[in-house]
């Protein structure tokens, strides 16, 4: 089988998505602003939380500041156009959904998910592997429809996805949970 099979850990990868699904998502549901079809829609959230807490693993770091980070991304997207603001405007949002975890991330952890939410459309060289994690999650996708180019990642794990073929990946993911409907490339 392909190499999906190596890394991460499938029971740390539920560790983290089951507090996604159950802790987080409830809240960003509150304030989302994103449309219910479309490529911006809480399915590509979720793709870019699964590849986040992907990511994080594969550099030894702890995923959840990378789950918040994606939760929360495109939480004030209003269309699936180019919109510069929409990261900077989840960050209110944002804030008031973290301030509900201080017990799991820290006050440096929050202002890096700040900075990662904000820059995830323009940023180039992440600053830390939140930033690095949330951004490569975010443009694996537009690799797989776009075409790749090693540039605009700053994980080695993401730019082995990235430049793979997206149904091998989707294979991993159903892997993962199998009870979850994952045929996109979001």
């Amino acid at each position: 089988m392909s190499s999906y099979d190596k890394n991460p850990d499938i029971t740390e990868m539920h560790k983290y998505f089951d507090f996604y699904t159950y802790k987080i998502l409830p809240q960003v549901q509150l304030y989302t602003t994103q449309k219910a079809d479309g490529c911006h829609t809480l399915s590509h959230t979720a793709s870019i939380v699964f590849r986040g807490i992907d990511y994080a693993l594969s550099l030894d770091e702890n995923p959840m500041p990378v789950v918040f980070a994606a939760a929360c991304h495109d939480m004030a997207r209003t269309h699936d156009g180019f919109d510069i603001n929409h990261g900077k405007n989840a960050v209110p949002n944002t804030k008031k959904i973290m301030a509900k975890f201080s017990d799991v991330i820290t006050e440096p952890e929050t202002d890096k998910i700040v900075f990662a939410i904000t820059n995830h459309t323009t940023g180039e060289k992440a600053p830390d592997y939140i930033s690095a994690c949330l951004w490569d999650a975010d443009r694996t996708r537009l690799s797989w429809r776009y075409g790749f180019d090693a540039r605009f990642f700053n994980t080695e794990r993401a730019k082995y996805v990235a430049s793979h073929a997206y149904q091998d990946y989707i294979a991993f993911q159903k892997k993962c949970f199998p009870k979850l409907f994952w045929s996109h490339e979001y």
